[in-house]
């Protein structure tokens, strides 16, 4: 849920990584694991740099696709991992 005044596709970027990283932490360490967990990281550090210098639009969306594309990646690690 968005707070008040704020944007609802940087709720759903906190979300996402949220559950991403919550998700990481449940596989087994692994390179791919590491290389993931640190492009999540990566991606929490813009998000957390917004509250002093707000995105542009264009920053906001390109973030949104980034976090929901490595989202889909670690869900598949996970799948493959339960194989």
């Amino acid at each position: 849920m968005p707070k008040p005044g704020g944007s609802t596709r940087l709720a759903i970027v906190e979300k996402s990584l949220i559950d991403t990283i919550e998700r990481l932490r449940e596989l087994p360490p692994s390179p791919r694991v590491r290389e993931l967990r640190g492009k999540a990281e990566g991606y929490e550090r813009a998000l957390r740099a917004w509250t002093s210098l707000p995105p542009t639009e264009q920053q906001r969306a390109m973030l949104l696709r980034l976090v929901l594309e490595l989202n889909v990646e670690v869900m598949a690690l996970g799948r493959a991992a339960r194989t």
